[in-house]
């Protein structure tokens, strides 16, 4: 808490109301799906540490999740979100097991959900897909920030910040919210545009804290249709330096737009597809 703008009561402390109940019912139905289908998941983390098994899979069926109507929605419409308030859920969950990190793996994608490379389109963005492709390449395992820990060097208010691959990292919108307020009670209205840019800079990136994932790059093309134009996939965690050129592997994941590797315009438009590996099955 900034000393040059005083101390608050008890009675000015501010309260985070509980999330909507959307979300609320989404996190609720993820929950009673683990606890209906994964018995034997929670069963096995007993005895895991971190260190020895870093990542825990739930291998969670589509046909699972699509009997549930709100979840079937919520992950159809909104895939990575849905599946962070899984993981979300997950966390709680697995805590009193383990300390091993464990992720939702959704597989078993309907025969609708699969397409070819080639009849991928910008149209497509967002969307749920399985490609049944052959590896091309492999590129070299890389870090990206996930989840950026931003604290304020005043008063120690954190917030967290989602972050993009291969995006300019964000920062949080405006200044410490807990700061600002303390300066306007102090002046009795807005604070001035110069003294709003000097709170804004009190939010600092803290390397302690925030969230750094292992992600991989694949070339791969039609498994059938080896001419055509590959497309790039994105791996992440237990899935980085399992795969090799040759492989044929289905890919269920979510289409992405991106922009063009190693150009350093930062105006430019142009964008390429990429798809964001949610599970990967192997193809006998």
């Amino acid at each position: 808490m900034p000393s040059w703008f005083g101390k608050h009561s008890m009675s000015e402390e501010r309260h985070v109301p509980g999330p909507p109940s959307e979300l609320a019912d989404t996190l609720n139905h993820w929950r009673d799906l683990f606890q209906r289908k994964h018995s034997e998941d929670f069963e096995a983390l007993i005895g895991l540490t971190g260190m020895e098994d870093p990542i825990f899979s739930f291998l969670v069926d589509y046909a699972d999740i699509d009997q549930d109507d709100l979840l079937s929605l919520r992950f159809n419409e909104y895939p990575e979100e849905t599946i962070e308030q899984a993981n979300e859920v997950l966390r709680s969950m697995c805590a009193e097991y383990t300390d091993v990190r464990c992720v939702l793996r959704p597989i078993y994608f309907p025969d609708e959900k699969i397409k070819t490379v080639s009849s991928l389109r910008m149209r497509n963005r967002g969307e749920l897909v399985s490609l049944i492709v052959k590896i091309q390449d492999v590129g070299p395992r890389v870090g990206y920030l996930k989840k950026a820990l931003y604290t304020c060097i005043a008063c120690g208010h954190r917030e967290e910040i989602a972050q993009r691959v291969a995006r300019e990292r964000k920062r949080p919108r405006g200044p410490c919210r807990i700061c600002l307020e303390e300066a306007e009670q102090m002046l009795g209205g807005q604070v001035s545009y110069s003294l709003y840019k000097s709170l804004e800079s009190l939010m600092q990136l803290t390397a302690e804290g925030s969230f750094y994932q292992d992600i991989q790059y694949l070339n791969v093309h039609d498994a059938t249709e080896t001419g055509k134009q590959p497309i790039q996939i994105i791996l992440d965690d237990e899935y980085v330096d399992r795969h090799k050129p040759g492989q044929t592997i289905r890919i269920n994941g979510v289409v992405y737009i991106d922009p063009i590797p190693d150009r350093n315009f930062v105006k430019d438009t142009r964008r390429i597809l990429q798809v964001r590996a949610l599970s990967i099955e192997e193809v006998s």
